[in-house]
């Protein structure tokens, strides 16, 4: 989805205002840098927890899988596009070099909204 903002020769300016995707506003943020290229991160997936993925560096291969076991791939590599995470859905970040993840979310953090285990996903 592309995030609104300005792009000039002088420099790009992102925004997030209000969304359908998040009413209420966002009650967290959360950025995630210096992993190792070809690490992977996330590997867990939220009960009611929604949350906007944007590659504010370099480049995220993200996997999404849902309840149903459908798998989708997506690759975010410009800041003024970003990645709408619904709840229930498994997601696992590839990084490349220096990438840089921002997160944004719906809902503070609450580790009970958490499902870890793969083996738990879909149960609740």
């Amino acid at each position: 989805m592309p995030i609104p903002g300005i792009v000039n020769p002088s420099g790009n300016i992102h925004y997030w205002d209000d969304s359908p995707f998040f009413p209420e506003g966002i009650k967290r943020s959360f950025w995630i840098s210096g992993v190792a290229s070809g690490e992977i991160r996330g590997k867990h997936a939220h009960y009611q927890e929604s949350q906007l993925l944007v590659a504010i560096h370099g480049q995220l291969r993200v996997s999404v899988e849902n309840v149903n076991g459908e798998v989708s791939h997506f690759s975010l590599s410009y800041p003024g596009e970003g990645l709408f995470i619904p709840p229930m859905n498994w997601v696992e970040v590839e990084f490349s070099s220096g990438a840089v993840l921002l997160g944004l979310a719906d809902r503070e953090f609450d580790e009970a909204d958490y499902i870890r285990d793969k083996k738990d996903f879909g149960s609740k």
